[in-house]
């Protein structure tokens, strides 16, 4: 580790990761707020965490650490500690080993920090650095985990209000271990359904339903109290409802939205979680490799037409255009967003939420965008004709629109237009690339196993790669991914960047086929190719791009 004596905004222009104007514009905003300069980087959206991380390893002559791909803390070596101290000193202890302890450092000083942690427990310290809030946050999370067992106190709870015949006990208590468990294990969303004899509960983890607990049945007062958080009328349990409320977990302010069916058995509650004031991340953060990062730019760096983004819901589309929105830089730009709802806070620039009741939908938010002064506008989705118009429109008139658009492949995208009544002149005109995106689970790096394929799995790879000495991973199982073999999740896409000849193929009211001859003759790379790469790379699993791509997974026999 070396001392740098470079001023951070010096080191930031000379690498190229900000302009001089934009520079002056923070150190104006720096003057007024106080802020550390870092630190309103990132807010201002100028420099990524990611980025302005990277830079600072560099600079420090230090590795860079992603903490979301570290095993978690044992409480042996967070004990060395407290919560006050690391985050009044902004580093986490990660593992200890004979004679040294790793920690990791968001915005902290690293010879400061490597003074007082080995000062305060005498082993020499290496040091990591992370990103800012990853570093705050995780502190947080492992600390207040190991002061509190969660899924021991739910199924405390649980028996506390099982015995509490009368129903005198609120189930508050049990709501919040409930919410706390879920961001423990990193769910996205919480379901209750209600069976014959029980109440199961189940969370979303990697964009998968994973069973966690059966309730007893006589504590279905829990959704009427979820109910009444969410603004829902208790009394009508005969007719779907929607609600929301907001509460914060960990010291992160969450909103959750709420949604009831009626079943056989009763209500059916399905709460989603979506955490507020994320950072935005950029493109090269997602997981997109680099050689599509490029096209990506290229599509994103468009001065005028329409970019769509596919997949099914909870496939990544809003996250990669947040991302691409953050890619183009967002000073010196009137970017607008309409967004059901906004899950993402982007600085300096105007957001706004769907508010069907007041008759602010998609569409007339588009009109409304074209009277003020727009450069870039983000449309939430598409998902009717009037919407697809308007966009169209907007597109055709100088402006770059980002949006979604509900079908399963990029070919996809021009019949769905035609169904929304767009005429194909149009679509050429306006239509500047498609991305195609899914979410796969990633094998878990700390159970990561390899294995010989077998006559069925071998059936999926292209022959070019059947060798005799194959060989593919998946994961056992651990602590870490519990038990499920998977941690996290990369994207999968497939990117069409819409050139000259595609555009007449189009105009001309090419049929898919056409369309299809002549990609297969360009470097488009399908989606299918694509998940079976990151299978041979090691990175996911037949199983998981069989569950996640279906029938479209073509056999080589």
């Amino acid at each position: 580790m070396t001392k740098s004596v470079v001023r951070l905004g010096e080191s930031l222009l000379k690498d190229g990761l900000l302009n001089s104007s934009q520079m002056d514009f923070a150190l104006q905003k720096q003057f007024v707020t106080g802020e550390k300069l870092g630190e309103l980087l990132v807010r201002l959206g100028i420099v990524s965490e990611f980025d302005l991380a990277q830079h600072l390893a560099v600079q420090y002559n230090i590795e860079y650490l992603d903490l979301e791909r570290v095993a978690k803390p044992s409480a042996e070596v967070l004990r060395l500690f407290n919560q006050e101290f690391c985050l009044n000193r902004g580093f986490l202890p990660l593992s200890m080993s004979e004679g040294s302890i790793v920690v990791a450092i968001g915005n902290s000083d690293p010879y400061e920090v490597q003074q007082v942690v080995t000062r305060r427990v005498g082993l020499a310290c290496k040091i990591l650095q992370s990103e800012f809030s990853k570093v705050l946050q995780a502190i947080r999370h492992h600390f207040f985990f190991i002061d509190h067992p969660v899924e021991d106190l739910f199924l405390k709870e649980v028996k506390r209000l099982e015995r509490d015949v009368d129903q005198v006990l609120s189930p508050e208590n049990l709501i919040d271990y409930l919410l706390h468990m879920a961001v423990s294990l990193r769910a996205t969303d919480i379901h209750i359904q209600p069976e014959l004899r029980s109440l199961h509960l189940a969370f979303r983890i990697d964009g998968v339903l994973q069973p966690i607990f059966a309730m007893p049945v006589s504590l279905k007062r829990v959704v009427a109290a979820i109910k009444r958080y969410s603004g829902m009328d208790i009394a009508d349990q005969l007719r779907p409802q929607d609600g929301s409320f907001s509460t914060t977990i960990i010291s992160m302010p969450f909103d959750v939205r709420v949604s009831t069916l009626i079943s056989e058995y009763g209500e059916n509650v399905v709460m989603r979680l979506l955490p507020s004031g994320l950072h935005v991340k950029g493109l090269n953060e997602l997981g997109f490799n680099k050689e599509d990062l490029s096209l990506l730019n290229e599509i994103f760096f468009n001065p005028h037409g329409i970019l769509l983004m596919t997949g099914p819901t909870g496939s990544g589309k809003s996250t990669t255009l947040h991302a691409g929105l953050r890619s183009k830089g967002m000073i010196g730009k009137n970017i607008l967003t309409v967004e059901d709802p906004i899950e993402y806070k982007l600085p300096t620039i105007c957001q706004t939420q769907v508010n069907r009741k007041a008759g602010y939908d998609f569409s007339n938010a588009i009109r409304q965008f074209l009277r003020h002064d727009p450069d870039v506008m983000l449309v939430g989705e598409i998902r009717d004709s009037e919407t697809a118009h308007a966009a169209i429109t907007a597109a055709e008139t100088g402006h770059l629109v980002l949006s979604t658009l509900h079908v399963n492949s990029v070919l996809g995208v021009i019949s769905r237009l035609n169904a929304l009544e767009i005429p194909v002149q149009m679509i050429a005109d306006s239509l500047v690339g498609v991305v195609n995106q899914r979410l796969a689970r990633q094998v878990c790096e700390f159970c990561k196993t390899s294995y010989s394929p077998s006559e069925t799995e071998m059936a999926f790879i292209p022959p070019e790669h059947r060798v005799s000495n194959l060989i593919l991973h998946r994961g056992e199982g651990c602590e870490h991914c519990k038990g499920t073999g998977y941690f996290g999740r990369i994207p999968l896409y497939e990117i069409l960047k819409v050139d000259s000849v595609l555009q007449e193929l189009i105009a001309t009211g090419a049929n898919r086929v056409e369309i299809s001859h002549y990609l297969e003759k360009s470097n488009f790379r399908p989606i299918e190719r694509m998940a079976i790469d990151l299978v041979l790379q090691g990175k996911t699993t037949l199983d998981e791009i069989k569950r996640l791509l279906g029938n479209s997974l073509k056999r080589f026999e």
